[in-house]
């Protein structure tokens, strides 16, 4: 993986509202996370329109940058991992198997989500801005300690003998994992069938409805389908039900951020969310 050009870090600096980085710390990790989620939504539309996720760094900087959209995981984390590694950052690529919503018992899934692992003077963290609704809003420690009383999300070790650790968020009954996976490092080019699986198989998730999610303040805003959620850092959340595609598309371009070309994407992705809020 290679890091963005001087011209593409200056671009994708300006564009999170961040004018001066600072040298790589866990301070300043954390106040480029905060910036990404507040300006950046994760979001599936192009799954929806039957387009192509493609994941090279050109790309990906075109749309997320240049073209102010968002994006899922392959997306999101590369193009921070590739923004870290031009601040100096040094860095490694891990993967997940997903378990956010599954009950505990549910099989095993396949390894679909991109996080990056950062080495940093403070130790060693987990980063994640590709997560959409849970999406933890800074860098999390490695390994897995105990999770503090007051924190709402943490890294845990929960099979040492197998080196396998949890991300997990704190629910009103507990933690909620949010997917489970090993500190082995992993290879860029491994991603691109991940990608290509989750953006084009029948199966995956991404295909069965709209996903979106953005920081606005102390709320963490998300979309699923026509489910308006808005939640709080201390967990309580208010959800409206969506029924007009006009208003569903008003808000995905204030609240969500995102620019959406009125002759070429709006038409088209009215009919497709018209389908998912009658379903």
């Amino acid at each position: 993986m290679t890091p963005l050009t001087p011209e593409q870090t200056h671009a994708y600096l300006h564009h999170i509202g961040i004018d001066d980085p600072g040298p790589p710390s866990l301070a300043s990790l954390d106040r480029l996370i905060d910036a990404h989620l507040r300006r950046v939504a994760f979001e599936n539309l192009d799954v929806l329109l039957d387009r192509p996720i493609e994941i090279d760094a050109d790309k990906v900087f075109a749309k997320v940058v240049e073209g102010s959209r968002g994006g899922y995981c392959f997306e999101l984390n590369s193009l921070f991992a590739r923004l870290l590694l031009a601040l100096g950052y040094e860095l490694e690529l891990l993967v997940a198997r997903v378990r956010w919503g599954l009950p505990e018992d549910a099989p095993l899934t396949q390894q679909s989500h991109l996080m990056l692992r950062l080495y940093l003077a403070e130790g060693e963290f987990l980063v994640d801005v590709g997560f959409g609704s849970a999406n933890p809003p800074r860098a999390l420690s490695l390994p897995g300690d105990e999770a503090d009383a007051g924190q709402v999300h943490c890294v845990r070790l929960v099979d040492p003998h197998a080196g396998l650790y949890e991300s997990a968020v704190r629910g009103r009954s507990g933690w909620l994992p949010l997917y489970r996976f090993d500190l082995r490092p992993q290879l860029w080019i491994d991603y691109i069938p991940r990608n290509w699986y989750t953006s084009t198989h029948p199966h995956s998730v991404f295909r069965q409805g709209l996903k979106a999610a953005i920081t606005e303040g102390d709320l963490r805003l998300t979309l699923a389908d026509g489910l308006f959620g808005q939640r709080a850092g201390n967990g309580e959340t208010l959800q409206r039900q969506l029924r007009d595609v006009e208003e569903l598309l008003d808000i995905l371009q204030t609240r969500f951020r995102l620019r959406l070309d009125p002759a070429s994407e709006v038409p088209a992705l009215a009919r497709r969310l018209a389908g998912l809020i009658s379903a």
